[in-house]
Formats: structure tokens, sequence, C-alpha cells
């Protein structure tokens, strides 16, 4: 069976992203080719020096960083980013689609604990069949129809309503997006559902798909845009579903446990509140003290205290003047 290449993308959590990893590795290693680390050029919180400890903590896997010199968190990009590889590479999982010579690429949010071999569970899959991706389909704690005991992300293709349904069941129920919901269902995006994705925080794509259709060979939107306001992957999901291209659904749990160590099962609630952005990072540093065994140990992160964040800032400066010496900026 080919190995895959796996890609995360680094928005800080140093220590969830070791877990993430760590786990990932423990469980699935003899699946996994190369790793790609995208070190986001924008960081939370500036912590910009917490790379080398990173480095560090993961220096037994076979792990290629990549420091994008642009960043585009969320949206739809206008065609002079996509046109312009460095631009494009500022997209979340881009440098990894476009450079990855595996069959297949496994994407993985920076805040998951992998409980067994996933990945290996997902590939007899695709083995069956061509599909553009395996993961677990749909963010249907945000759909109306689900709420309306209509639709779940197994049964999303045989749920097909009229744009009249759609925006009644809309309407009624109210959805935290209902706005974006309804302005798309006015410019005809009906099916697959406005919440319908292939939830790219632990999923397997098909590169070679993903490379026909997607920028800049193809014309559709790279998955790390999306409609404005929805997530990722939304238009990359809806467009490549509407030209024939088969998703397996594959619930995750209990196999990974996404934000373990969030009292609300999101990491990006941490991204805009330090302080829990220090309970998660430190509840994620002592399960590495418990879980794992890694030469030189674990060293407490920078971001545990506001000194040391600042201190992290200054080293931070100093990377980044080093990496625009040597034209890595």
């Amino acid at each position: 069976m080919q190995k895959v290449d796996v890609c995360i993308n680094y928005y800080g959590k140093p220590y969830q992203t070791a877990v993430t990893l760590l786990s990932l590795w423990e469980h699935s290693s003899r699946h996994i080719d190369r790793i790609f680390v995208i070190i986001e050029k924008v960081q939370p919180y500036d912590e910009y020096g917490s790379v080398p400890l990173l480095k560090h903590v993961l220096k037994d896997l076979p792990v290629e960083y990549v420091y994008p010199k642009h960043f585009y968190y969320a949206g739809s990009p206008p065609v002079s980013w996509l046109s312009d590889p460095e631009k494009r590479y500022g997209l979340k999982y881009q440098y990894a689609f476009e450079n990855s010579t595996s069959e297949y690429l496994f994407l993985t949010h920076n805040d998951c604990l992998y409980k067994s071999d996933l990945i290996g569970e997902m590939l007899p899959v695709t083995l069956k069949e061509k599909i553009a991706g395996i993961g677990l389909i749909g963010q249907c704690w945000n759909c109306p129809a689900m709420s309306a005991k209509l639709c779940d992300g197994a049964t999303f293709e045989s749920y097909k309503p009229n744009a009249a349904e759609l925006k009644e069941l809309t309407v009624l129920y109210g959805p935290p997006r209902e706005k974006i919901h309804l302005e798309l269902i006015e410019s005809g995006y009906i099916h697959p559902l406005p919440e319908c994705r292939l939830n790219e925080y632990a999923c397997l794509i098909n590169v070679a798909a993903y490379q026909q259709n997607v920028f800049p060979k193809g014309d559709i939107l790279p998955l790390g845009g999306n409609w404005h306001g929805t997530d990722w992957g939304t238009i990359w999901f809806h467009e490549m579903y509407n030209r024939g291209y088969k998703f397996v659904n594959f619930p995750f749990e209990p196999k990974m446990i996404h934000a373990p160590f969030s009292n609300n099962g999101s990491g990006h609630v941490a991204d805009s509140d330090l302080d829990l952005y220090r309970q998660t990072e430190k509840q994620a540093h002592e399960y590495l003290l418990k879980n794992s065994n890694i030469s030189g140990g674990i060293p407490l992160s920078v971001s545990m205290e506001q000194t040391q964040i600042r201190a992290n800032r200054f080293l931070g400066k100093v990377y980044n003047k080093v990496r625009t010496k040597l034209g890595l900026l």
C-alpha cells in the first residue's frame, strides 16, 4: 500500500502540535512518507520563537518545514493571489498539495490526539474506488437540515431540497450562519448544502484529483479558501462533488480526539483567548511529559507566562531577521 504525505499548518500551540504529530506517528508511521509542517507567517500572540522548540520535539520525524512568505487566513482570495505561487502558498495546506508526490495527502489540525491508526483504516477504502477524499463530512451542527433530522454526513448525497425548501428550513431553524446560507441559496448553491464539506481536521485527499482541478492547473479555489464566513474547503468540496467526484464519510471518533485539552471541543477559541491558550498548552505539555520519550526532555513552553511571551516575541524578531537575510522571508 502506497505511503501518504501528511500536512499540518502550524498556527501556534507547539505542544498541541507535538501531541498531534507524535500520536499520529505512533499509530500510523508505517503509512507515512513525509510530513509537511507549514509555519504560517502570522502567529497567535506573536509566538514565533516556539518553532525551534517544535523542531526539537519532532526531531526524529521526517518533517519538512515550510515558511510561506504570505498569510491568507480565510475567504476567497483574488486571482492575483492564485496566479502567484508565493502568495498561493499563503493559503492553508496549498504548498503540500502542490509539492506532494504521494497519491493521497493526509490533513490534520494541530490540536488533535490520535488514539489508533486512523490513516490505516482510511487507506483500504481508497483502494476499492477512486475518491476525491475521505473523512468526516459536514458541519452538521450548523445545518438546518440536521436540525430538522432530514440529513447528516452519511446521507448528504441523497437529501436534495430545492431552493425554496432549503430557504424555508434555514429561516425556520435559524442556523448560526443564516445570513450566509440565504445568500448562497440565492446564488444557486443548493447541493451540497452550505455547511457540507470534507472536514479538514483529519482527512485523506486525492492529490492528483486536487491538482487537476484546483489552481494553478485547474479553476477551482484551493481548499484553503472559502465563501466569506464559511469554513475552509466549502467551495472546493461543492465544486468537486458537482464535477462527479466521490467523497466518503468516515467519522474519526474515538480514533482521534479533536481539541482534547479544551473543554469546548474547539481549538479556535484559544486563538483569541490567551488564558485558554496557556491552559491547553500546559495540559499538552504535561501529556507529553507522561507519554513521550524524547531525548533532552521537553522544555517548558515560552507561552506559559507573559514575561516569557515577551521574550518569545524578541526571539521571533531575531529569528525573522536571520530568515530575511537568508532570503527565506
